[in-house]
């Protein structure tokens, strides 16, 4: 029996002894694993409006949310979608630097929304920025095959829109009293490209235009600059010498070509010069000044001459201009604009015009080769004259 009673007696201490080493006193099996603090996340965008190709630079700042203390070592996501789109495009990673701090640039490629993501830690609980639009402003760029047309022809008009945004219309504009008017809607290719043919009209002058992208919800709307298409008349024109002028001909044909072309000139008179081979309305002479009493009883080897189809330009003239025209200010540039303006003018019917008072400029068609009484030196075309061609 004494023995009974020990052997229970050392199981109950055994008994005491296992419940006092038992976990009882283990928070942790008690009460579960510890929560993670909350966190927040701040975003920020350099410009909200770009041009394409422009780049944007995207800061993030991950905090905890208790204490506004930066989270540093953390890995963070840069997601983003298209305007008008819907689904989240994760772009770079980035681990948070000492300030809690992560940044990205980007290049403007198109509008989009942007938001940056914290997928948490055992530690920390995940969180999300606000979104932040970025938007693209389209560019839309305009070449023009060249900028006047007979109103028997058109020219071509090539659009590009950046960022392209393929398959969609732009329209063709045109400024009707004061008003613009669309002409034309095509659809861009894939790269933003579109052509358009501009015909010309059934009155001279010019006409203004542009090439506009539409607003939608996903980009902003675009418009081109402003450019001028003129419905001319187009005279041809062949160039020929008399006697040796062969080494003044290159610069000659380059300079004539420049002085017709010059919108100041009688191009202002709804006109597009054309140098042809053979033919033409008109046959510019640069001639030997021997040469050029030739032409007509008129004409005298001092001065340049018109005589029926013939513009003829005296090659000393030419070389040197004349004493008059220097004496008052003007220069050999000018002279050679002048004389070409101005025999060109007797071709068009206009016949010679006089100073219209000291200190105003000259009429073109005034022979400033013999003095200005007064008159500035002048190459072009007065107003006056341009209406009479």
């Amino acid at each position: 029996m004494r023995i009974r009673a020990a052997a229970i007696g050392t199981a109950f201490a055994v008994g005491v002894t296992m419940l006092a080493a038992s976990p009882v006193a283990d928070a942790a099996s008690v009460t579960g694993p510890a929560t993670p603090q909350a966190t927040d996340l701040a975003f920020a965008v350099s410009q909200r409006r770009l041009g394409p190709g422009d780049q944007v630079t995207l800061s993030a700042q991950l905090v905890v949310d208790a204490d506004a203390s930066p989270l540093s070592g953390q890995t963070v996501r840069l997601q983003w979608q298209r305007l008008g789109r819907t689904g989240w495009r994760t772009g770079d990673e980035k681990t948070t630097g000492q300030a809690g701090r992560a940044v990205w640039t980007e290049p403007a490629v198109e509008s989009r929304r942007y938001r940056v993501v914290f997928d948490g830690t055992v530690d920390y609980a995940a969180s999300e920025s606000r979104k932040r639009t970025v938007y693209v402003k389209p560019v839309v760029k305009v070449s023009v095959s060249h900028h006047w047309v007979r109103p028997d022809a058109s020219v071509k008009v090539k659009a590009q829109v950046r960022p392209a945004f393929g398959g969609e219309k732009v329209s063709l504009e045109r400024r009707t009293d004061g008003q613009w008017t669309t002409v034309k809607r095509k659809r861009q290719g894939g790269q933003g490209v579109v052509a358009f043919r501009i015909g010309g009209m059934s009155q001279y002058g010019p006409q203004k235009y542009r090439v506009v992208l539409g607003s939608r919800a996903f980009h902003l709307g675009a418009k081109s600059k402003v450019f001028e298409v003129r419905t001319v008349r187009l005279v041809t024109y062949v160039i020929e010498t008399r006697g040796k002028v062969k080494g003044a001909m290159p610069s000659f044909r380059q300079r004539t070509a420049e002085i017709y072309a010059d919108p100041r000139g009688w191009s202002r008179a709804n006109v597009h010069f054309k140098r042809v081979k053979s033919g033409g309305a008109f046959s510019l002479v640069l001639s030997q000044a021997k040469y050029v009493p030739t032409f007509a009883p008129i004409c005298d080897r001092y001065w340049s001459c018109r005589v029926g189809r013939y513009v003829i330009i005296n090659e000393d003239r030419w070389r040197h201009g004349t004493p008059y025209f220097k004496s008052a200010g003007g220069n050999l540039r000018q002279y050679r604009a002048m004389v070409v303006n101005h025999e060109t003018g007797h071709w068009f019917g206009l016949g010679h015009a006089s100073c219209p008072g000291s200190g105003k400029k000259a009429p073109v068609m005034m022979q400033q080769s013999k003095g200005l009484y007064g008159c500035e030196p002048n190459p072009w075309p007065l107003s006056g004259e341009i209406a009479r061609a």
